[in-house]
């Protein structure tokens, strides 16, 4: 180039020392250079171990520099730069380090098996602090900051007995003499290597230093998709990238016989449930390594290398350190199984979403949509069933494919459902399997037509009371909390407070009588009663208890009620009937017992008082007729208003609150044949949640009020 090069670089000696050290090797360039401070040179209160360091610590600057003109390239560390590279940045140059070490520097020149226990070791690397960990657990570790130097004399001055510092920097600053020993543990894999940044597209400044940079003469690595397990379904790239290889490395998914006569070397380098031939972090290395050496290198992996492979990790690695990276896809297991076993990961009936799940973690996910595909999943079934069904609602019947070495000669499948695999019904079957969950499943004996799923949109029943092709997505939630109880406490008119399960009172129960009647009209309104009457359960014998059916009847039984009339119709008008008939009983019985008050006030006797005594209590409860009704938020006050007419005195309080979720379960309604609809509520909050009522579908609602609200609903 016959301009001088513009350099920027940071200001430290050793960066210093780093420029000169790069244009050595360019006698012929001509260049002139400024120094900076960086972000971390300027806050050096940043702690490079905690990860609060932004990835930029050390370029900002120096890109900014680039990015606005006034420098063409800047020399780095190689380790610090960031990843991803800003998008207009690009690495032009990259030289090799002459030493990958590292190196202890000490007070009195002590090893590091002498130092001792809690000696405080200043680094700022993660690794470095992994590495120390290894050898020296009983060690302290913090972090240091500043140039080479200041770190030395951090030691000096006694603030560290120790740290840890790059041998190629004590030696280019000429500090060997301060190294007590070379450490044994692996270093970042950019370690001394030195890069030269610059615009992206600055093609006549890479050829510039192109004589020196390793950046072209390393080799590219490959990430390959061999596909499920049959050769034949390699795609044509993956195959030309196996015969073009220099080495590949593989693992378990992979049919080997297909590389025996492939000129490439072969590592195996499998990781199955339990045993690691290679870590990941080895496998990292390998490639690296391999590239570094200027090798053609292929990451062969089963199935698909972005799902559930490790690629982005690979990738990472290996991009971070400046190595070439192409991925070549391969198809992924879900796709080979749906071809085996000739069903559709989708179907415009009844599933528009498919979810790739990995089952191999310690607590799998259970994803929002209508077909899962689980990935080594194997131990993990069970788990995965009993969450579907019990959190996420899925019907007990759902169909199930596990299906061991997909598109292999030795490929089984074995059927079962959601409720199977809940109760363990299907154990050591051989791995590695995938798992097909969903209504699509279902596609392999039978048409489409005849999958037929019906949605409840009530609140999830005990487990015992649901129906096996129901899925549950509950759109009402009974909630009671923050809401109180209020009734009168003495005779200055003070008020006790009950929170809890207690209830708001729609109309402020002020008086002191006690009621004679309950009247419980759904189940969760019974333990917010007995918490507000602790003594009922005691004093039963003197109440009625009256309840809308038999699950409200049950719960009372369950809470220890032994007597309960359950209403003949299942809704409000079997309440108002029942009443009703009760008034006519109270109304006939009334001259019975004016008749034996004035008897006991006129002819006071023994027998009088006696007979008086016995039938006190009906008449109290003719003169009051008290009705305690605890009941929905969303309740109306068709009951209250009816009973009130009858002449009954009504304390209507609310003792839950009947809402919508805050984070109900979508699902697409269109797929369903038939949604059942529990109360009016639920069919307010599906409206609320979807904007309308699906065309073409069957509603079943319980009880004629739901019925009616439904009806109201689609004939406005």
């Amino acid at each position: 180039m016959n301009k001088k090069i513009r350099v920027i670089a940071r200001g430290s000696r050793l960066s210093r020392l780093q420029v000169e050290e790069v244009f050595k090797n360019f006698p012929e360039l001509a260049y002139e250079i400024k120094y900076l401070e960086s972000y971390g040179d300027k806050n050096q209160q940043i702690s490079l171990l905690n990860g609060e360091a932004p990835a930029d610590i050390f370029t900002r600057e120096l890109d900014d520099a680039i990015r606005q003109g006034d420098a063409d390239i800047a020399i780095h560390s190689a380790k610090d730069l960031p990843y991803p590279l800003p998008e207009d940045i690009e690495v032009i140059a990259l030289f090799p380090a002459f030493d990958t070490t590292d190196s202890l520097v000490s007070r009195d020149h002590k090893k590091l098996a002498e130092l001792p226990a809690g000696s405080i070791i200043g680094t700022s690397s993660p690794l470095r602090k992994k590495g120390l960990n290894e050898l020296r657990p009983d060690l302290t570790i913090k972090g240091i900051r500043g140039c080479i130097e200041e770190r030395v004399q951090q030691v000096k001055d006694g603030k560290y007995d120790a740290a840890i510092v790059a041998t190629c920097a004590l030696k280019r600053l000429g500090m060997e003499d301060e190294i007590a020993e070379v450490l044994p543990f692996p270093t970042h894999p950019l370690q001394g290597f030195l890069a030269i940044t610059a615009k992206k597209g600055s093609q006549a400044l890479q050829q510039a230093f192109a004589s020196k940079s390793i950046l072209d003469k390393q080799g590219t690595v490959s990430l390959v998709g061999f596909g499920p397990g049959d050769p034949d379904l390699l795609t044509i790239k993956a195959a030309k990238a196996i015969d073009a290889a220099d080495i590949i490395f593989y693992d378990d998914l992979i049919d080997d016989s297909y590389l025996a006569d492939k000129k490439a070397e072969k590592i195996y380098v499998g990781k199955r449930a339990g045993y690691h031939h290679k870590e990941q972090a080895d496998i990292n290395r390998l490639l690296l390594e391999a590239a570094r050496e200027g090798k053609n290198v292929v990451r062969l992996k089963g199935g698909d290398p972005m799902i559930f492979a490790h690629g982005s990790e690979e990738i990472e690695y290996l991009e971070s350190n400046l190595i070439k990276v192409n991925v070549i896809p391969g198809i992924t297991t879900a796709s080979a199984l749906a071809a085996s076993q000739k069903i559709s990961l989708t179907h415009r009936d009844f599933s528009s979403s498919v979810a790739l799940v990995s089952g191999h973690t310690p607590q799998p996910v259970t994803p929002d949509a209508e077909t899962l595909v689980y990935y080594m999943g194997a131990k993990q079934l069970q788990t995965i069933a009993t969450q579907l069904i019990d959190k996420e609602g899925w019907a007990f019947n759902t169909p199930v494919l596990l299906t061991y070495n997909v598109s292999r000669p030795d490929e089984q499948t074995f059927e079962t459902t959601l409720w199977n695999l809940r109760n363990g019904e299907m154990q050591n079957l051989p791995t590695p399997l995938i798992a097909l969950i969903g209504y699509v499943a279902g596609l392999k004996h039978h048409q489409a037509s005849d999958i037929k799923p019906t949605l409840y949109t009530g609140t999830l029943p005990a487990i015992e009371k649901r129906k096996a092709d129901y899925t549950y997505t509950p759109l009402i939630e009974i909630n009671h909390d923050n809401t109180y109880f209020s009734s009168k406490y003495d005779d200055n008119g003070c008020y006790r407070f009950y929170k809890g399960k207690g209830a708001i009172l729609r109309s402020e129960y002020e008086g002191d009588e006690e009621a004679e009647y309950f009247l419980f009209t759904s189940q969760y309104s019974v333990d917010p009663t007995l918490d507000f009457y602790p003594d009922l359960l005691e004093v039963q014998e003197d109440h009625v208890f009256i309840a809308i059916g038999n699950t409200t009847a049950e719960a009372l039984h369950r809470a220890g009620i032994k007597d309960v009339i359950k209403v003949e119709k299942d809704n409000r008008y079997g309440v108002i009937e029942w009443f009703k008939k009760e008034k006519e009983k109270i109304d006939k019985a009334k001259p019975r017992y004016e008749l034996i008050e004035k008897l006991f006030k006129e002819l006071p006797c023994k027998k009088s008082n006696a007979l008086f005594d016995k039938e006190a209590d009906f008449l109290t409860w003719y003169e009051n007729n008290y009705i305690f009704y605890p009941h929905s938020s969303l309740s109306s006050e068709t009951i209250t208003l009816a009973l009130q007419e009858l002449g009954f005195n009504v304390t209507s309080v609310i003792a839950y609150n009947n809402e919508l979720p805050n984070h109900p379960r979508r699902v697409n309604f269109n797929h369903f044949k038939r949604i059942v609809f529990t109360s009016p509520s639920t069919i307010d909050n599906f409206i609320k949640l979807y904007g309308k009522l699906p065309e073409n579908t069957e509603f079943i609602t319980r009880g004629p009020i739901t019925q009616d609200h439904l009806e109201e609903i689609l004939n406005k």
